[in-house]
């Protein structure tokens, strides 16, 4: 079960003030909530009053400078904490700067030690049954009849490498289908796996995601939905193997035979704009894919 940031903060005396969000492009970075009647002991750890409160929430990719960069491009002015829940990619003390924001990060580290002290100093019980409670009533990731939006990563390096400009598209979502498909892998041995595969524009297989809270109010634009997608080519991969002589490349294949698959529906933030000889271009926002003459 993912680690409730906002909760934890609050058993441990935070204030947190969750109305009125400042308007921000979705992104890995999230909004928790705005911090008041901050302590001096609080001050002490870098919180200050009415700082506005982050999140990475957590999951597989990283927090990357050009994750920040784009966050803080919507940022308003003032004083901001993020705390990083997944690993960084860059070292703290290079972080971007803008005119008039104060950015704090808290690396996993960080939070490691505030939440350690708090355990140790008896202000955060580890053992507690109303939180066991709530840990056996975890609620699947997709729960209801959907569809659900997913969360885009706002990477547009592939339109600048086509010399495109997403601030003259128009924001849109792709109706598409999210196939939670486990298998065999067959080639010197065996191996069990599980792998999220999108089905949008083609078959794109997703490493990580996360969902939108709700779907925004945007107009939708149809790709192509493979009807009965075939994952034996996407799902099969050249893995290193030992043969006793070195490690060598060998292919080890996806058997259709022992696949099992889950479907839902999804809703895929995207960008769609026009190239300069008029022709239409979609930018899938969640496996960054380049749709050109759709």
């Amino acid at each position: 079960m993912a680690l409730d940031m906002v909760a934890v903060l609050r058993r441990l005396s935070v204030s947190i003030d969750t109305n009125s969000p400042p308007l921000t492009s979705p992104g890995v970075i999230s909004w928790f909530g705005r911090l008041f009647d901050v302590t001096p002991e609080q001050s002490n750890l870098g919180m200050k009053e009415g700082m506005e409160l982050w999140g990475t929430g957590q999951g597989f990719a990283p927090l990357d400078l050009a994750g920040v960069e784009s966050w803080l491009f919507d940022a308003p002015r003032g004083d901001h904490l993020i705390i990083a829940e997944r690993k960084i990619t860059f070292d703290v003390g290079n972080a971007p700067a803008r005119e008039g924001r104060n950015l704090v990060i808290w690396t996993l580290n960080d939070i490691a030690a505030f939440i350690g002290f708090a355990v140790i100093d008896g202000r955060l019980q580890i053992l507690d049954e109303e939180l066991e409670s709530e840990e056996d009533q975890e609620t699947p990731l997709f729960s209801g009849s959907g569809p659900f939006a997913l969360k885009p990563s706002n990477d547009f390096s592939v339109l600048e490498e086509k010399g495109l400009d997403v601030s003259m598209a128009k924001p849109v979502l792709v109706p598409a289908k999210l196939h939670k498909v486990s298998g065999i892998l067959r080639g010197p041995g065996e191996d069990e796996i599980c792998r999220w595969v999108l089905n949008c524009g083609g078959l794109h297989i997703l490493h990580d995601f996360e969902l939108l809270e709700r779907s925004p109010m945007l107009n939708h634009v149809k790709l192509a939905i493979n009807p009965k997608p075939d994952f034996s080519d996407i799902l099969s991969e050249r893995r290193s193997h030992s043969d006793g002589m070195g490690d060598l490349l060998h292919w080890w294949s996806f058997d259709s035979d022992t696949e099992n698959v889950e479907t839902y529906n999804v809703l895929v933030p995207a960008h769609k704009g026009l190239d300069a000889m008029g022709s239409d271009w979609i930018l899938d926002g969640v496996s960054n894919k380049l749709h050109m003459n759709y």
